[in-house]
C-alpha cells in the first residue's frame, strides 16, 4: 500500500524541472538587482523574457517589472508584463543580507519563481512537484542508490542494489557513510524484489 502521492506520475503532469525558473540568487550573482538595470534573460534558444529592476514601484522600495510573451487564445503571441517584488532579509545575526521574491500570486516569500500561463508565481500556484517526489517507494529507493553508486563512481552496469565499491582515496569512515545510507536505501528495494 503506497502513501499519498506514492505512485507514479501522470504523463500530463509537469514536474517543477519542466517550468522555466527565475531564481534570485543568480540574478544576485550576476548584478541584475541593482536599480534601473535592464536585462533579457534567455530560457534556450525559444523562450526569453525583459526585465528591469526599478525602485519604488507599486508601493515597493525595490522590484522586477519583467515582460514575457505567451500563447493567447487566438494562437498568436502577446507580451505581457508582470511586477514582482523583493525585499531583502538581514541574516546571520546582520552580517549578511539575501533577497527574496515576493509571489505576486500567492503573497509569501520564495527564492524561485516558476513561469506559467499567469506570469511568474511560486511552485504551490502551479501545483507541480519534484521529480522525486512523483515517484513511488520502490522507484525512489532505486534512484536513491544510483545516485549514491554515481557518487562513487561506481559501474553503471552493475545492479543499483549492489553494494559500491570504495573509490581510491577515499577515507574508509566516509566510505562506510555512504555504505550505511545504500544500504538503507537498498532495504526496501531489496525486501520487494525478495516477495516476487
Amino acid at each position: 500500500m503506497g502513501g499519498c502521492n506514492s505512485g507514479r506520475k501522470a504523463s500530463c503532469e509537469k514536474n517543477v524541472e519542466d517550468y522555466y525558473t527565475l531564481d534570485i540568487c543568480w540574478l544576485y550573482r550576476q548584478g541584475l538587482l541593482e536599480p534601473g538595470k535592464k536585462t533579457v534573460i534567455r530560457f534556450g534558444k525559444s523562450f526569453a523574457i525583459r526585465m528591469k529592476c526599478k525602485p519604488r514601484f507599486w508601493g515597493w522600495k525595490q522590484c522586477l517589472r519583467v515582460e514575457y510573451p505567451v500563447w493567447n487564445d487566438a494562437g498568436k503571441i502577446e507580451t505581457r508584463e508582470q511586477v514582482i517584488g523583493f525585499e531583502w532579509v538581514s541574516t546571520l545575526k546582520g552580517k549578511t543580507r539575501r533577497a527574496y521574491f515576493y509571489c505576486p500570486m500567492l503573497e509569501i516569500r520564495s527564492g524561485k519563481l516558476l513561469m506559467g500561463r499567469n506570469g511568474f508565481a511560486h511552485r504551490r500556484w502551479y501545483g507541480p512537484m519534484y521529480y522525486t517526489q512523483t515517484l513511488g517507494h520502490f522507484d525512489r529507493a532505486i534512484h536513491t542508490c544510483s545516485a549514491i553508486r554515481d557518487k562513487l563512481g561506481s559501474a553503471a552496469t552493475e545492479l543499483a542494489t549492489d553494494p559500491p565499491d570504495r573509490p581510491k582515496g577515499m577515507h574508509q569512515k566516509t566510505y562506510r557513510k555512504y555504505l550505511r545510507k545504500h544500504r538503507r536505501a537498498a532495504w526496501p528495494a531489496v525486501a520487494r524484489m525478495g516477495e516476487g
